[in-house]
C-alpha cells in the first residue's frame, strides 16, 4: 500500500463547507445500521460531486472496509479533500492518523494541527486530544494549564472521556486547583455519560471519604455501572463491596459471582478472589482443584503484581496442606 507523507501548512487556506444534502444523514443511519452496501450507494456519488460531508463518510466506510474492500490510502485521500474543505470530522480523522501513524507518517505535530483546526469548530474530541497532548508536552508545548482548559471545553461539550480527565485534574491539582467536590461531579457527568472509568473512579472516591462519610452503597451502585460495561476491575471491586455489606436496589447476586467473572475478564485480583471462594466454598462449591489451578496461573504470571502473587503463592501453601 502507498503511504502518504503530509504535513499540515500554517499558510492553509480553509473554505467554508456546503451545507449538508438531505442524503448524508440517511447514509449515517445506514452505517449506524449495519447496512454498508446502501450506505456507500448513498454517499459515494455525493462525495465524487464533492460534498465535504460525503468524502469524511466515505472515507471512514474506506477506512474500516465497510461495504467495500479495506483501502486506507483512499480513505486518507478522502479525508484530505474533505479536511481542507473545512470538514471537522475529517480534520479529526486526519489527526488520528497522524497520530497512530496509520497510512500516513506517524506525527504528533500533524496530528495536533489538524486537531486544532477541527477544535476551532468545536469538535468535541480534537479538543479532547488537545488536552492530552499539552498535558503531556506530546507534538505540542507542554501547558498543564491550556490542556485542562481544553478538557474544560470538551467536557462542557458533553465529551464523557474529557470529563473524566477534567475531574483527575480537580483530583491530582495536575493544570487547576485541587477540588474533591468538583472532581466528583464531573466524575458522576462521565459516568452518567456512559464512561465505565468515570463510574470506577467516583466509586473509589464514596469509598474513601474524600467527600465525607464514605457512603459503600453510593459506591456500589457507581461500581455495578462500571462492572456492567465490562470493566473487569469494577467487577473485583463490586464484589469486594456487596462482600463488605454494600447494598444496592437491584438484585446484585454473590461477591463470588463478581469474582467469578473478574476472573474471566483477566483481572488478577479478581482470579484470586475467586480463588479463595473456591478454597473456601464462599459462595461456591468447594473445589480445591479448580482453585489450584487458578493460584499456580498467577504464580506463574509474570505481568501479576508482586502482592497478588505473593497471596497466591500463601494460598497455595495452604491448598497444599490440606490435600
Amino acid at each position: 500500500m502507498r503511504r502518504v507523507f503530509f504535513t499540515l501548512l500554517a499558510c492553509v487556506m480553509l473554505t467554508p463547507a456546503a451545507a449538508q444534502d438531505p442524503d448524508v444523514p440517511k447514509a449515517f443511519d445506514l452505517l449506524l445500521a449495519g447496512e454498508y452496501d446502501a450506505a456507500l450507494e448513498l454517499v459515494r456519488p455525493l462525495a465524487e460531486a464533492g460534498d465535504a460531508e460525503a468524502q469524511h463518510l466515505l472515507g471512514y466506510l474506506y477506512e474500516n472496509g465497510l461495504g467495500v474492500e479495506k483501502d486506507l490510502q483512499h480513505a486518507v485521500d478522502l479525508y484530505a479533500t474533505a479536511g481542507t474543505a473545512g470538514q471537522p470530522d475529517a480534520q479529526f480523522a486526519l489527526g488520528e492518523l497522524a497520530r497512530t501513524g496509520a497510512g500516513v507518517r506517524k506525527s504528533a505535530e500533524t496530528a495536533a494541527g489538524w486537531y486544532r483546526l477541527a477544535a476551532r469548530q468545536g469538535h468535541a474530541r480534537a479538543k479532547l486530544r488537545l488536552g492530552v497532548m499539552h498535558l503531556e508536552g506530546n507534538g505540542v508545548e507542554e501547558d498543564k494549564a491550556r490542556g485542562v482548559k481544553y478538557f474544560m471545553e470538551a467536557a462542557e461539550d458533553g465529551e464523557p472521556e474529557a470529563q473524566r480527565n477534567l475531574a483527575i485534574a480537580y483530583l491530582s491539582g495536575d493544570g487547576v486547583a485541587g477540588n474533591d467536590r468538583l472532581a466528583a461531579q464531573w466524575f458522576a457527568k462521565g459516568a452518567d455519560g456512559g464512561d465505565a472509568l468515570s463510574a470506577y473512579n467516583l466509586s473509589l472516591m464514596l469509598q474513601s471519604g474524600r467527600l465525607g462519610p464514605p457512603d459503600l452503597n453510593a459506591a456500589a451502585a457507581r461500581m455495578h455501572q462500571a462492572a456492567e460495561a465490562g470493566f473487569a476491575p469494577a467487577m473485583t471491586g463490586l464484589g469486594l463491596l456487596l462482600h463488605g455489606g454494600a447494598k444496592l436496589d437491584e438484585d446484585a447476586g454473590h461477591p463470588a459471582d463478581w469474582f467469578e467473572r473478574a476472573a474471566e475478564a483477566g483481572d488478577s485480583q479478581g482470579r484470586f478472589l475467586y480463588a479463595v471462594a473456591l478454597t473456601q466454598g464462599d459462595g461456591r462449591e468447594k473445589d480445591p482443584e479448580s482453585a489450584k489451578l487458578l493460584v499456580d496461573d498467577l504464580i506463574a504470571d509474570p505481568a501479576v503484581d508482586p502482592a497478588i502473587k505473593e497471596d497466591a503463592e500463601k494460598l497455595r501453601k495452604e491448598l497444599a496442606r490440606n490435600n
